[in-house]
């Protein structure tokens, strides 16, 4: 069990470190996200003045990279995961917002590259990644939280990770590849 506690640790912590990071690599991908994040809030059909846009992509940015701090430290596994779902919680219902709201608003979770709306298949990944997380967190309280045990165990969990994080930022590409995209009609 301390070998799956430990994939979803990474699983989790590499997926908000390559959201953050796709925010952070530039300053047109990090405009792009400030924009996007202002338009999805609920109620909203502009972005909001420019500094209030920033201080709430700079609100995400951080919650963002505490996740990726605390799931790196094994004394704080148990937090990243609760801050982890709190996280995704909130940006579920912002992308649901969204959806019911009729607003075509782009995905800049992972970057700027995407140029469709968010929409479910958004819901599905952020609830897949909550499901991971939830599972981290139950194992919290079932294994104790330390190194593995094995270098191949370990090998073995951060390939997981690593294929579990790959297929959850490509969750839009992906959806698209398929025709499960709003503009495609799938709601």
């Amino acid at each position: 069990m301390n070998y799956v506690l430990l994939a979803c640790r990474m699983a989790v912590g590499l997926t908000f470190l390559v959201s953050l990071a796709s925010k952070l690599r530039g300053r047109d991908s990090w405009l792009r996200f400030a924009e996007a994040a202002a338009l999805l809030l609920p109620g909203r059909t502009t972005a909001r003045p420019g500094e209030r846009r920033h201080l709430l992509a700079a609100a995400v940015a951080l919650v963002e990279g505490a996740v990726v701090v605390l799931t790196a430290l094994p004394a704080t596994t148990r937090a990243a995961f609760t801050v982890a779902l709190a996280a995704l919680a909130a940006f579920s219902f912002v992308i649901h917002a969204a959806i019911r709201g009729g607003r075509a608003v782009p995905c800049h979770c992972f970057g700027g590259g995407r140029r469709s709306p968010v929409g479910p298949a958004d819901l599905v990944r952020n609830a897949v990644l909550g499901l991971i997380a939830l599972t981290g967190l139950a194992l919290t309280v079932l294994v104790p939280v330390r190194g593995p045990d094995e270098v191949a165990g370990a090998a073995v969990a951060f390939l997981a990770a690593l294929l579990v994080t790959v297929l959850v930022v490509l969750t839009g590409e992906i959806a698209g590849l398929f025709g499960l995209t709003r503009e495609s009609g799938w709601r």
